[in-house]
């Protein structure tokens, strides 16, 4: 057996919230005036079943389904501290800028030359992979062999 909805069943108030949010989008759209948006709403409100409500959107389009959400390009570095993401972009960089000398090299001679830039950029990106991966940090600030302030030298 098929359910088939009762042409006069009862409204609830969400449903007069779901309408007064349609109406209130096709004042946006201009397709109503405040005036009209008044008086269409105080029709909802005084309806007792959804036939009575939905009058009020005989003579407007229905609204158009909301737009798919969009998913931007993931960022393979978002994930990552900023200092981090610093270290990769410029390796990216250098990186990018080596492999171009080094084809600009290999047309102005006429043959594909050394890939030099692997020297470059290899050990480099191995560096960053193994401090990414193992969270390691570098500067001064970690280090265990600290110099001692010259306060401390006095004590």
């Amino acid at each position: 057996m098929e359910y088939a909805p009762a042409p006069e069943l009862r409204i609830s108030d969400a449903d007069r919230e779901r309408l007064v949010e349609i109406l209130g989008t096709h004042v946006g759209t201009g397709r109503l005036t405040l005036t009209e948006f008044d008086a269409r709403v105080a029709r909802v409100y005084r309806a007792v079943t959804e036939n009575q409500a939905r009058q009020v959107l005989a003579d407007l389009p229905a609204p158009a389904p909301p737009a798919p959400p969009r998913h931007p390009l993931r960022d393979p570095l978002r994930g990552l501290p900023l200092h981090q993401r610093i270290e990769w972009s410029v390796w990216l960089a250098v990186g990018a800028l080596n492999l171009a000398i080094w084809g600009l090299v290999s047309v102005t001679v006429g043959t594909v030359v050394y890939p030099w830039p692997v020297w470059v950029i290899g050990p480099w990106a191995l560096v960053l992979l193994g401090r990414t991966a193992l969270g390691v940090e570098g500067g001064c600030a970690t280090s265990i062999h600290r110099r001692p302030t010259p306060r401390a030298w006095f004590r």
